[in-house]
């Protein structure tokens, strides 16, 4: 799967939207620097999810976009597409905005950037280090740290989605292991918790089963008064039935006979009315009749009132003529009396002004008087008001005082109830700080164990790892004993012939293994005994039996024959060191055979060598350099060498380091099986004191917030005592100060008092003065009065006198126009008497008329008043048998009205016990009696319910009476289960008889019992039974969660140690293919030299780094960083095509890795590129034209505009035919032809832009 496309828009130097195209084979993107090539494959890493925002050159997330320039804004938003493709294709983006958010698309779906890395890995895309290589970062791979190394081939090995598996598995173990210590905890707590409401369910259970028995039983008592009510109201309604059908024939016959009672009625009434009638007319005649009478009768007194007012005229006239004369009399007396009277006013006038003037100046006294007394009584009402306010303050004062002693005797009580707060919290408190102390206690010895645990645990880890680190190194130094033996072993067999190479039966062994030489000395007897160190020897006797034939060998036959002996002037000779033979150390038994070897003398010099040689010929003689002069007068010089003798005692060396080492190595492993014990013991240790640490810091945790809330309740209560102590010393302030107020007040009310006495006093003799004063102007009052009188009097006479005069005057006027209207009177009156006379005659004639109509209808009247009493008598007798008939209709309604009111009272009843059924059963009685009579049961409880039942049933019925137990008897159970005594048995009750078989009598009692019994239960949690089980299955719940947590923990680890034995498989596999692959492309690219990739520590390949060990030809470099760069350069691409040739990468992005490369190694990195561009797409940054011309595909980048990247395609041919043609919309080159190398032959074909 390689790269189809990349479109990115608003990305770095990408304000536009820019699609470029990319194919199989190797694309070079070329152009100067700072326009935005190394954009291009940020931009690919960055849609490809880079997760370290410096992976793609940046900071933070702003970096990523457009920043604008002198004509562009910034842009808010950077966009990215790429498209990968083979078989299938799949499309990733992704989004991000200046404000954070960001989002990423997966073939048009937004996912998780997780889930395209998991996609990227089914596709052989991993981790960017492994096909990116950035710029500068390939002449520092190979010193990079062992561990990137190892990086990069577990990705090409394809454990790095195992070890990030492994990762994950940790991760989730660690959180299962803490999620089973936190269930353990929630355990205990729910279980506790469980417990609990399984008491409180067996009380619930209990009543519960009280209440259905209660239930069924009211529920019976309700049927049976519904059945008896039900019954009482059939036979009231049908004894109303009967009273309805009494009431109506009763009401029939009433009916008729008021029937026939109003047809009598109203022939009474008939008659009546023509009775009425003609005794109206008879009435009405007599009316006229006395009327006619009266008429006559009034004007005959008329009449004679006529004839008596003439004669009464004429007596008034005589009389009023004598009255004149009367009145003319008076009048001249009147005169005479009027001016004696007048002058008598003159001298009471004058007397009554005298008067008048001495009355004023009483007045003016008494009105002094008074305006003073007035001053004393408004000052005394004002003394008297400022006094009664002083009073009503005085009596004030004393109620606040009352009330601050009331007020001062409640804050007593309350300091008093604060103090014994105090004091409790204060114990409280100190209970507390004793126990947080004793915690502290604890947690400081557990703090110190865990520390001394702690301490010990790194000591024996630091032991362990010395210990195993020096197993390791014995391990090491064994493998590594071994290896050199076994290379000692293969240049011996070099050393020795092919054809002796196998041993030959009967010989003793190689000589050179037979004897023990100094070590030192070992390349003299190479050297001297060189082909006898290649010989397999033979005892002579041995070697006659057992003949070899056949093959060409070299043997070594042993004898015991003596050889000649040196003279002792050779070996005291200056500069003889000692004889040969006398280095060597043999095989026990074999000491007799080697005198028949040769044998030399050691010498210091080749001087000295020759000349002793030239004394003693027949002698050989080697010197300490290594110089042989064998007797023969053959010299050989500088010929020391190692051989047989020294790989023998270097062998014999190496063993017995070996047996050292073993010896070593057992020890080892005991201490280290000890040391582990011992760790995992402390561990275990370790772990139980850091949980028992835990609860200590819980529970200082909850006794520290217990602390803060009890001295929180002592300071408000200590808040409250100093409000209270404030609140005493403001009321006894305010208490003083009222009480200074009342002697100040009472000081003024006696002084009040004594200024209104002395007023009082003033007020009296002011009194006294006006008294005096008024009864002086009383007496002149009194004087003045009766002058007035007597002045008024006179008045009033002469007033008097003068209308007297005037009336007379007036009197004769009128008696002189009464005797004309008299005189006038006289005459009319003659006249209306004869005109009456007349009217009388003929009232006369009419009456008589009339009485003789009268008559007629009197005896007409008295005709139909007979037939009147007939018809009552009659009604008297219908309505007698009618009262009869009401007063049956009347008893039948009575009794139906009592049987209604029965039937209303039955019915009532029968309402009232709906409404108690449906209180107590929430069921109308249509629903109970349909339940009983059909005989259906209560609903069964449900499959809970009965579980829980069953379940509280086998724990004991009575565990939930422990309310009405008494006292002493749970703790005697509980005693006698702690003493290994059977505790009291339980007594358990008779199943109950069914209520339909109970009498009323029994139902009633055993429903009084039930209720009894429901009484003496405390409170009941009646939902403990629904909690239970919810709590139950909580509990097993959280069993079967502590379980699969376990379950989980041990697949995890079992997944954990199959995903380390996979990784350590596909690892290895992959390191020593990837090291094959690295030591012949290094041959390749270096052309010889030796290179390998190992493990710095074998024993541990899981976690152990990779270190690459590399000699390029005629070179012996101890350090990689002794390279040249080039050499760095090529050295890090031999490593990454070694891992392109095990596990090819479907793309691989280049920036700059041919910068530090000559021509001649440019072209072996150009030649592996060509040779694997069909497995890998690659995409390469350069500014070298030999890598353009391998390239199929150049894009060119530019930024005409500050900050803005073009992308242009460019199209190479020959020189003479160079054409450039504008392309389609998006960058997709053409693959050239013939290449070049000039710059003036590269055009830009289309500028990879669209403007948005």
């Amino acid at each position: 799967m390689f790269i189809k496309k990349l479109e990115v828009q608003g990305f770095k130097s990408f304000p536009d939207r820019t699609k470029i195209l990319f194919h199989p084979g190797i694309t070079a993107i070329v152009g100067p620097n700072g326009t935005g090539k190394s954009n291009i494959v940020d931009g690919i890493l960055w849609v490809l999810g880079g997760l370290r925002l410096k992976s793609v050159r940046g900071d933070r997330t702003e970096d990523f976009i457009f920043n604008g320039n002198t004509k562009r804004p910034p842009l808010s938003m950077a966009d990215g597409v790429i498209t990968l493709g083979n078989e299938e294709e799949l499309v990733i983006s992704h989004r991000v905005f200046r404000s954070g958010e960001s989002e990423y698309r997966l073939n048009g779906k937004a996912v998780r950037l997780k889930d395209i890395q998991d996609e990227l890995w089914k596709h052989s895309i991993g981790e960017k280090e492994y096909f990116v290589i950035e710029q500068g970062a390939i002449g520092s791979f190979v010193t990079s740290k062992p561990q990137e190394k190892r990086v990069l081939i577990e990705e090409a090995a394809g454990t790095a989605y195992y070890k990030d598996k492994k990762r994950q598995a940790q991760s989730k173990l660690e959180s299962s292991e803490q999620n089973l210590i936190r269930l353990e905890d929630i355990i205990i707590e729910v279980e506790k918790s469980k417990n609990s409401l399984y008491r409180q369910a067996l009380a619930a259970a209990r009543f519960r089963r009280l209440r259905e028995r209660q239930r069924e039983l009211t529920a019976h008592h309700f049927y049976r008064r519904m059945r008896q009510l039900e019954t009482a109201l059939e036979q009231v309604q049908k004894e109303l039935q009967e009273a309805e059908a009494r009431e109506q024939v009763a009401l029939a016959a009433v009916r008729e006979e008021e029937k026939n009672l109003a047809q009598k009625r109203k022939e009474l009434w008939e008659l009546e009315k023509r009775f009425k009638d003609r005794q109206e007319r008879a009435f009405s005649l007599k009316s006229q009749l006395s009327r006619l009478e009266g008429e006559i009768e009034r004007e005959s007194k008329r009449l004679e009132y006529l004839e008596t007012s003439k004669q009464k005229a004429e007596a008034d006239r005589q009389e009023l003529q004598n009255e004149i004369k009367v009145l003319e009399e008076e009048k001249a007396g009147i005169v005479s009396r009027l001016a004696e009277l007048e002058k008598q006013l003159e001298t009471t006038t004058v007397q009554v002004e005298e008067k008048r003037q001495s009355l004023e100046e009483s007045r003016k006294l008494v009105s002094t008087e008074e305006n003073l007394l007035t001053e004393l009584r408004r000052s005394q009402m004002h003394k008297i008001q400022e006094a009664t306010e002083i009073r009503n303050n005085f009596y004030r004062l004393e109620k606040e005082l009352e009330l601050f002693l009331k007020q001062a005797e409640k804050l007593a009580r309350e300091k008093e109830d604060y103090l014994a707060q105090k004091q409790q919290t204060e114990t409280r408190l100190s209970s507390l700080k004793k126990e947080l102390d004793r915690v502290l206690e604890d947690k400081d010895r557990q703090q110190e164990n865990l520390s001394g645990l702690a301490v010990n645990l790194e000591q024996l880890s630091q032991k362990l790892a010395g210990l195993e680190a020096e197993l390791s190194r014995v391990n090491r130094r064994l493998e590594e004993t071994g290896h050199q033996l076994q290379a000692l072993e293969k240049i011996a067999e070099v050393e020795r012939d092919s054809a002796d190479r196998n041993p030959i039966p009967g010989a003793l062994g190689w000589f050179s293994e037979l004897v023990e030489i100094p070590e030192s000395e070992a390349p003299l007897f190479d050297l001297f005994w060189k082909e006898e160190a290649r010989a397999q020897a033979f005892l002579l006797e041995n070697f006659k039996q057992h003949l070899p034939a056949g093959d060409r060998r070299t043997l070594l036959l042993l004898s015991e024959r003596v050889g000649g002996s040196l003279p002792d002037s050779l070996l005291q000779a200056e500069g003889v060191l000692g004889l040969l033979k006398q280095k060597i150390r043999t095989r026990p038994g074999l000491e007799k055979y080697t005198s028949s070897l040769p044998e030399a003398v050691i010498v210091r010099d080749l001087l000295t060598a020759v000349s002793l040689w030239e004394k003693y010929p027949g002698f050989n003689f080697i010197t300490v350099e290594g110089d042989l002069l064998y007797a023969s007068g053959l010299l050989k010089t500088g010929q020391k060498k190692e051989g047989l003798f020294s790989l023998s005692q270097e062998k014999k060396k190496l063993l017995q380091e070996s047996e050292k080492l073993e010896a070593e190595k057992k020890p080892l492993l005991e201490e280290i099986e000890t040391a582990s014990r011992e760790k995992v013991e402390l561990e275990k240790n370790l772990e139980e004191t850091r949980n028992r640490l835990l609860q200590n810091e819980r529970k200082i945790s909850d006794l520290e917030r217990e602390q803060r809330f009890v001295s929180h309740e002592l300071q408000k209560i200590g808040t409250a005592l100093e409000i209270l102590a404030k609140e005493e010393r403001i009321q006894a302030e305010e208490k003083a100060a009222l009480e200074q107020q009342k002697e100040a007040a009472r000081s003024e009310l006696q002084r009040m008092e004594t200024e209104l006495e002395e007023i009082r006093e003033k007020i009296k003799q002011r009194e006294e003065a006006l008294s005096r004063l008024q009864e002086n102007q009383k007496a002149e009052e009194e004087k003045a009065y009766q002058l007035r009188s007597e002045f008024h009097l006179l008045q009033e006479k002469i007033n008097g006198t003068r209308s007297a005069l005037q009336s007379l005057e007036k009197r004769g006027q009128a008696i002189t126009t009464k005797l004309g209207i008299l005189e006038m009177e006289v005459y009319t009156g003659q006249e209306e008497k004869e005109r009456l006379g007349q009217l009388i005659e003929e009232l006369k004639q009419k009456s008589v008329q009339l009485e003789a109509e009268a008559r007629r209808e009197e005896e007409g009247l008295l005709d139909q008043d007979s037939r009147v009493l007939g018809l009552q008598k009659q009604l008297d007798e219908m309505e007698a048998r009618l009262k009869e008939l009401r007063e049956k209709e009347e008893q039948s309604r009575q009794d139906k009205t009592r049987l209604e009111i029965r039937r209303a009272e039955v019915e009532r009843d029968r309402v009232n016990l709906e409404e108690t059924c449906w209180q107590e059963l929430k069921k109308n009685l249509l629903e109970l009696k349909q339940e009983i009579e059909i005989g259906s049961q209560e609903a069964q409880p449900g499959a809970e319910s009965e579980e829980l039942a069953r379940a509280l049933t086998e724990e004991g019925e009575e565990a939930e009476e422990e309310a009405a137990e008494k006292p002493g008897e749970k703790e005697e159970d509980k005693a006698a289960e702690k003493a290994g005594e059977k505790p009291r048995e339980r007594r358990r009750g008779k199943p109950p008889v069914p209520a339909r078989e109970l009498s009323d009598e029994e139902l009633e009692k055993e429903l009084e019992t039930i209720r009894d019994t429901l009484q003496r239960y405390r409170q009941v949690n009646m939902m403990a039974e629904e909690e239970y089980l919810e709590q139950k299955k909580r509990y097993d719940f959280l069993i079967q969660q502590r379980q699969d947590l376990r379950d989980s923990i041990n697949s995890t680890q079992e997944a954990i140690k199959k995903i380390d034995e996979e990784s350590k498989t596909q690892f290895l596999k992959a390191l020593e293919e990837v090291n094959k692959n690295f030591q012949e492309i290094f041959a390749l690219l270096f052309r010889g030299g030796t290179a390998e990739v190992k493990l710095l520590e074998p024993e541990n390949p899981l976690e152990s780094g990779v270190e690459i060990v590399a000699q390029p030809p005629g070179k012996r470099v101890q350090n990689l960083t002794l390279l040249s760069g080039g050499e760095k350069s090529l050295t890090s691409l031999a490593f990454l095509f070694a891992l392109f040739r095990y596990k090819p990468s479907p793309f691989c992005i280049l920036d700059e890795v041919d910068a530090a490369l000559d021509e001649v190694n440019l072209g072996r990195f150009l030649n592996l590129m060509k040779a694997i561009k069909h497995q890998t797409q690659f995409i390469i940054i350069t500014h070298n034209y030999k890598t353009m011309e391998v390239a199929d595909y150049i894009y060119g980048t530019t930024m005409e505009e500050p900050n803005v990247t073009r992308v242009y395609s460019v199209k190479m041919e020959r020189k003479d035919s160079a054409l450039a043609e504008e392309a389609g919309t998006e960058v997709d080159p053409a693959p050239k032809t013939l290449p070049t190398t000039s710059e003036d032959e590269i055009e830009p074909i289309e500028e990879a832009k669209e403007e948005s």
